[in-house]
């Protein structure tokens, strides 16, 4: 049965994107692992690492994206998720175990229209009911092909929203991608107060409705674009790892592997390929192979 892991950070730009990406391809051909790559995006980033835009145009007129799910779910009409799946996207031998829901940008507006779902509430049970209801969405659609992958990775958008909330509330763990820098140092207390909270609020709405309630999920961060010159990291970023490694709910939560911002992962986007494929050789796929492992034994 698949492990759910979101790959999360209210930020954009910091990652997320290219690390469940290579994640994803280094689980599949290092470790021969089942993977379904999520787009919970719309700026479907993460569709165009494993797709071209006329194969997407093709696939999303043909079968529709994760906008269906949702949009499913608004419209009160029955859908299976495997509708959606897109099949082998990446034209690669080594990375044929890799599915892919893809995203479209008319996900966009995914919060209006699920919220025009919540009707007028006079009890806690039915505010309970719409809590969750709205958030697991997701969840109950994957479901149906957990049997069918070892792991199910969703790519987030920059933000807490509800389609956030619904990777969230479909995850066994999520890993949080960080640039060593000011910025992502002191927001990464914020993320983890709002994503505890969110997790609280969905414990309660299952007590209130006499569900099973689920644990606590693991969390993980990694650092990512690191800065380093003459193999050596620079001052400021790690001062700035330091800092997020001595705060009290990170201790022991950060990963060791870290990826350097070099040029070859841009190379391997513009391919659109994992750095393993483009540049086997490069400090990158040494890198993010490291990090595979890592997530590896984090998230077994």
């Amino acid at each position: 049965m698949a492990r759910i892991i979101s790959f999360i950070n209210y930020k954009g730009g910091v990652g997320k994107t290219t690390t469940t990406f290579h994640i994803g391809c280094g689980l599949a051909m290092f470790h021969n692992k089942r993977i379904l790559f999520v787009d919970a995006d719309p700026q479907t980033n993460l569709t165009f690492l494993c797709g071209n835009f006329a194969n997407w145009q093709t696939q999303v007129d043909a079968n529709g994206s994760i906008e269906t799910l949702y949009r499913s779910f608004v419209e009160g009409t029955p859908f299976s998720i495997r509708t959606i799946i897109w099949g082998h996207p990446l034209n690669h031998a080594q990375l044929q175990h890799i599915d892919l829901i893809p995203s479209n940008i008319t996900l966009l507006d995914i919060d209006l229209r699920l919220q025009a779902t919540t009707k007028p509430s006079t009890t806690i049970r039915e505010i309970a009911h719409t809590h969750l209801s709205q958030r697991s969405i997701l969840a109950n659609s994957l479901s149906e092909v957990l049997d069918e992958y070892d792991y199910i990775l969703i790519d987030c958008p920059p933000n807490l929203y509800l389609a956030t909330q619904n990777a969230l509330y479909a995850s066994d763990g999520y890993l949080v991608t960080l640039l060593p820098d000011f910025f992502s140092t002191i927001g990464v207390e914020f993320l983890d107060r709002r994503v505890s909270q969110l997790l609280r609020e969905r414990s309660l709405a299952q007590q209130i409705l006499d569900l099973s309630t689920i644990t606590p999920i693991p969390f993980f961060l990694a650092f990512v674009r690191v800065n380093v010159t003459a193999a050596r990291t620079q001052i400021t970023p790690r001062e700035q790892m330091a800092i997020v490694r001595g705060l009290p709910r990170s201790a022991g939560r950060c990963f060791d592997a870290i990826t350097e911002d070099y040029k070859d992962i841009r190379e391997a986007a513009e391919r659109q390929n994992p750095v393993f494929i483009v540049s086997p050789g490069s400090q990158n796929s040494q890198n993010y192979r490291q990090m595979t492992d890592e997530f590896l034994r984090n998230f077994p």
